[in-house]
């Protein structure tokens, strides 16, 4: 939750959202058939250099599985994919006692939260994401074209 309007509108993720002053990270990253791949390198680098092992892998599923959501389901056909508009971006905010993932696409298309088949080999994306976070949501972009959705990972107890 965000108190007052944020700054006026900037390409800046972490002035946007208010996250300036914790530990932050963001990497744009390429509609390509390694999305997944950048997205969980990333995450797990980040995530290292934060000395956050113990909620690593679950992170790593998480980022990755919004990553591949936004990529396959956020894209907007009318934009160029090599335009600004059409990034994907994934971010990383340590808070106190959680760490937040946030995946934002140009789509403001919903995110929905549907349980397969047992045997289904697709849309279960969502559902790890609900399994391993304690909680998840999105935000449309009132500001520019888009959303965000996000999942709140709790921190190790030290």
């Amino acid at each position: 939750m965000f108190l007052g309007d944020p700054p006026a509108y900037t390409p800046n993720l972490a002035v946007r959202t208010g996250l300036g002053s914790t530990p932050f990270a963001a990497r744009r990253i390429p509609a390509a058939t390694n999305c997944c791949y950048v997205a969980r390198q990333f995450t797990r680098q980040t995530l290292r250099s934060w000395n956050l092992n113990g909620i690593c892998d679950d992170t790593v599923q998480v980022a990755s599985e919004l990553v591949a959501n936004a990529v396959r389901h956020g894209r907007v056909r009318i934009l160029r994919p090599d335009s600004p508009q059409a990034a994907v971006w994934l971010a990383l905010a340590l808070r106190p006692h959680t760490l937040l993932c946030i995946v934002r696409d140009p789509s403001r298309r919903r995110p929905l939260l549907a349980f397969p088949a047992p045997m289904a080999e697709r849309n279960r994306g969502l559902p790890i994401v609900n399994a391993l976070s304690s909680t998840w949501g999105w935000t449309a972009d009132t500001r520019a074209r888009g959303k965000s959705v996000w999942a709140r990972l709790s921190l190790p107890e030290t």
